[in-house]
This record gives structure tokens, sequence and C-alpha cells, in this order.
């Protein structure tokens, strides 16, 4: 039997669908967060110094800061899609 509208917002309330929302964002935001600190971390023991000019550090850190925020959205990106794929498969049962 289904459920109809009413009785969906009586079990789980009226902003159901809004708080869910809310949850996956903070969830992607802390992700994203996380995968770029470890990638920066990771980043860091790279010797790129070798690739540029000498004194120019202020690129090289720029460059180690678009690098790891790009791994770590990359990273993140795989992350939050395995887990909403793997989420999803409850629905094929």
């Amino acid at each position: 039997m289904r459920k109809t509208n009413d009785e969906f917002v009586f079990f789980y309330g009226e902003n159901y669908m809004m708080k869910q929302v809310g949850v996956h964002a903070i969830v992607s935001l802390i992700t994203y967060l996380v995968t770029i600190a470890f990638s920066f971390r990771a980043v860091r023991g790279l010797r790129v110094d070798q690739l540029f000019k000498k004194g120019h550090t202020f690129e090289i850190q720029v460059f180690l800061l678009f690098v790891s925020i790009a791994l770590g959205f990359i990273v993140g990106q795989f992350i939050l899609a395995l887990v909403d794929q793997s989420l999803a498969l409850k629905m094929l049962f």
C-alpha cells in the first residue's frame, strides 16, 4: 500500500527533504576539507622546487595550494560518489 503525502509528512516531518539536503551538504563540506588537508600534507612532501626558478617561493606555494585543492577535490568527489552509490544500492532490493 502506498503512503499518501499526509502520511509521509506525519511520519518524517515537514522539512525531511530539506534536512536531508542539509546533512548531505555538511558531509560534503567536511569530506572536501579533510581530503584537501590530507592532499596538502602529501603534496608538501614533493620536491617541486626543482620545477621552478630559484627565489620564486610564492609561486611554489600557490602551486602547492592549487594542486592540493585539485587533488583533494577529486578524491572527495570519489569518496562522495562511492558513498552515494552504495546508499542507492538499498533501492535495488
